[in-house]
């Protein structure tokens, strides 16, 4: 009997116990509902943001300057380091070989003139003379006639000759194609050059513009500003440099995901150098207004990026993509528009049209 009436003792605590708790708990959920919770009013406005990215300079223009005859280099005007003028002389080479196959079609071209000279002298009598009828055959006018005009082509060849000959002489002279700073040197008197090889004699820069290669995320590509852009090097710290936007490549690089951006740069006083790595800041612009919201009031999960909206006292949540982002605020699309009220920190227990009290934040 005591043992009977000991386990109904414990079943009685228990089940008040039960009761205690689930009542409590209708009481905390009911106070989690009716808790004032912050809102933000949405509002429209321009969507900017600053893109750090990395960057490189290039020269505005690079040649590699190679010997195209071969010889021996009989002089070096230039050194590295050196700034020269477009024109400007840069190496002679010596091939006397050269000089003699020129000389040697010369004569051969003035050979061929004078015999066409002949046969068209030859050939002017023989016309005139066939206007007296039976003075001249027929057959004599027409081998004439047939000798000029291969006399006139041996001559036009000989002539193309002797200026393919007069050009390679030409080559014979280095000279810079551009206005700019000789940046390598691999050549010196006395050099044998011109036989295929890989290595250029020069290279030549032009760096009193710099091109600044940016490689922009695909992401970006439709917002960035096409005007201006500031950036760092390490060579300089604590000095911002400006740019122009120059170039875009129109095509994205499969590996990287990337499209490659040039912003010009004026470097008269060649305080920057060709190669240095730059720190770049990119101004995103949106060309129209958008819907900025904290960071907070996006709610991300596994499956998906949600906002709280509040609609007549009641939550609805609304699923929304994103865009440009900074360290406190973030685009956001979907269906929000501006003077829609979102909660500011909102969470997954928060259910589909649960009733809740809000103030301004």
């Amino acid at each position: 009997m005591k043992s009977n009436l000991f386990y109904i003792a414990i079943l009685a605590f228990t089940t008040v116990s039960c009761i205690n708790k689930s009542t409590g708990t209708v009481s905390n959920t009911a106070a989690e509902a009716l808790r004032a919770m912050e809102v933000i009013e949405v509002q429209s406005q321009p969507i900017q943001q600053t893109l750090k990215l990395p960057g490189e300079l290039h020269p505005f223009e690079r040649a590699n300057i190679f010997a195209k005859v071969k010889g021996y280099v009989k002089e070096v005007r230039v050194d590295i380091g050196d700034k020269v003028e477009k024109g400007q002389v840069l190496m002679r080479i010596e091939a006397p070989e050269m000089q003699s196959e020129y000389t040697e079609a010369v004569s051969e071209a003035a050979s061929a003139r004078a015999d066409y000279t002949t046969g068209k002298d030859q050939y002017e009598r023989l016309k005139h003379a066939a206007e007296t009828p039976g003075t001249v055959a027929a057959s004599d006018l027409v081998r004439a006639k047939n000798k000029m005009d291969a006399d006139s082509g041996r001559m036009q060849a000989q002539n193309a000759r002797v200026s393919a000959k007069r050009d390679l002489l030409g080559y014979l002279t280095i000279t810079a194609p551009f206005s700019g700073i000789i940046s390598v040197r691999n050549v010196d008197a006395g050099d044998f050059v011109g036989d295929n090889t890989d290595k250029a004699a020069f290279v030549i820069e032009n760096n009193t513009r710099l091109r600044l290669k940016v490689p922009l995320p695909e992401a970006s590509t439709g917002n960035a500003a096409r005007d201006s852009i500031t950036f760092t090097v390490e060579s300089h710290p604590g000095k911002t440099f400006h740019g122009t936007f120059y170039k875009r490549a129109h095509s994205i690089t499969p590996e990287t995901r990337t499209e490659l951006w040039e912003f010009l740069v004026d470097n008269g006083n060649r305080e920057l150098q060709a190669g240095l790595f730059a720190q770049t800041h990119v101004q995103l612009r949106r060309k129209e207004n958008g819907i900025f919201i904290p960071n907070s009031a996006v709610l991300t999960t596994l499956k998906r990026k949600a906002v709280a909206k509040v609609l007549e006292g009641k939550i609805q949540w609304v699923d929304v993509t994103t865009g440009i982002k900074d360290a406190s605020h973030t685009e956001v699309f979907g269906e929000v528009k501006p003077g829609d009220l979102l909660l500011i920190n909102p969470n997954e227990e928060l259910k589909e049209g649960l009733t809740i009290k809000t103030v301004m934040k």
